[in-house]
């Protein structure tokens, strides 16, 4: 229908008479605005997460001190000679320490790191494009750290892991995923990894040049650090 034909057509109030020939599009329009909408988690396959089995990761939480792609010199052969991916210690506001393990989306297990000649063969120029974070240990001094699904062997969990009554994610052997849609190894891991107090490299990179106090309010930085809900300036 033309707009002229659609304005000789009007009702008064705008209203326009549909006649037989019209019904089927506006069937169909009225069909697809019923649709639910959906705002949550994306529902993924294991496959789209590149979810790995515990035993596939030694049984060690993921970062890239546990990573094929993690150099001698504490770097990345997919990000080059410049960025420094290297654990950190951060501080909380009662002057405590907090270590951080970097880890990326596209960590691939090797129990050793790069030992030969480096070649920085997929030489990207931001941290973000593979999902670089830092993640907060447990302890400080831990042989192994990083990201798992229920934050066990020394691991940090993640918001999607879900599991049963008060139960802690870290005493658990499995939980639910909510991007999976299925029950999950707690020692596992997926590129869908999510935690609220991670750290991305613009935050990491204050802390290695010590400028936190000077380019950082200290309260919001502590707040991205341990998850406090503190909305002082």
């Amino acid at each position: 229908m033309g707009r002229d034909e659609l304005k000789s057509r009007a009702e008064p109030g705008g209203f326009v008479e549909y006649g037989p020939e019209e019904l089927d599009k506006v069937n169909t329009q009225r069909r697809d605005k019923s649709q639910p909408d959906f705002y949550g988690v994306p529902l993924l396959g294991d496959g789209e997460v590149l979810y790995t089995k515990a035993e596939e990761l030694g049984n060690v939480p993921a970062s890239c001190y546990t990573c094929k792609e993690h150099t001698r010199d504490f770097t990345c052969e997919r990000l080059g000679p410049e960025i420094k991916v290297s654990k950190v210690i951060g501080h909380a506001d009662n002057n405590d320490p907090i270590e951080y393990w970097p880890c990326c989306s596209m960590h691939d297990f090797s129990p050793t790191p790069r030992q030969q000649e480096l070649s920085y063969h997929e030489v990207l120029d931001d941290p973000a494009k593979i999902g670089l974070i830092w993640i907060n240990a447990p302890e400080v001094g831990q042989k192994y750290g990083g990201a798992n699904c229920a934050g066990v062997n020394g691991g940090d969990d993640c918001d999607r892991y879900m599991t049963r009554g008060a139960q802690e994610k870290w005493d658990t052997e499995q939980g639910f995923c909510i991007v999976l849609q299925h029950n999950v190894e707690a020692g596992a891991v997926c590129s869908a990894w999510k935690d609220d107090d991670l750290l991305i490299w613009t935050d990491i990179k204050q802390l290695m040049d010590g400028k936190t106090t000077d380019t950082v309010k200290k309260t919001k930085l502590v707040k991205s650090i341990v998850g406090r809900d503190d909305n002082a300036d």
